[in-house]
């Protein structure tokens, strides 16, 4: 399990996403879409008809498309601690501001 310095603020798909959308709009995003995926993975290794392994894993993954006027960036994460979250919305922010007019964004 994660330390609880490395918990996001939010504990569910649905706030983590929201609290995404409305951070990069006060980053000065005019828009922006969030994306949270929850995956638990179970291995299960058999060798010469004998158990050899079982292995559980799980883990969090974030998505985040801001857009600015025609312009848009997106950038996703594994690392949902408050040290990240922060850096990884004002990136896409400013990677929004230098990209290329876009006819079909928005």
């Amino acid at each position: 399990m994660s330390s609880p310095a490395a918990a996001p603020i939010a504990e569910t798909a649905l706030d983590i996403a929201a609290m995404l959308v409305e951070r990069a709009k006060r980053a000065g995003a005019d828009a922006a879409e969030a994306l949270v995926v929850d995956g638990t993975s179970l291995g299960v290794s058999w060798r010469l008809g004998n158990l050899e392994d079982v292995e559980r894993s799980e883990g969090r993954d974030i998505g985040l498309r801001v857009f600015i006027g025609r312009k848009q960036a997106s950038v996703s994460s594994t690392d949902l601690s408050e040290a990240a979250l922060q850096p990884m919305i004002e990136r896409a922010v400013s990677m929004a501001r230098v990209a290329p007019d876009d006819p079909f964004c928005g």
